[in-house]
């Protein structure tokens, strides 16, 4: 039984993108296991507090995360 954890910071993801995301995650693991798996698949979402994610060394903020969905 597949259990997939995903980390988020707090706040980057609304909820509605937050299930998109379990929903898309769910079909990618039943694409490859086949039907019969998707009863058993988890998905949970563990959300981070904002800054206490580091990525080499700096922290990941919320503002952060903004800056770069603006910058594409």
């Amino acid at each position: 039984m597949p259990i997939i954890t995903v980390k988020l910071l707090r706040g980057a993801f609304s909820h509605e993108q937050k299930q998109e995301l379990a929903r898309d995650i769910t079909d990618a693991v039943v694409r490859m296991g086949g039907a019969g798996i998707r009863p058993a698949t988890s998905v949970l979402i563990e959300e981070v507090d904002d800054a206490m994610w580091s990525i080499g060394g700096a922290p990941l903020s919320l503002a952060e995360i903004k800056a770069r969905r603006r910058a594409r």
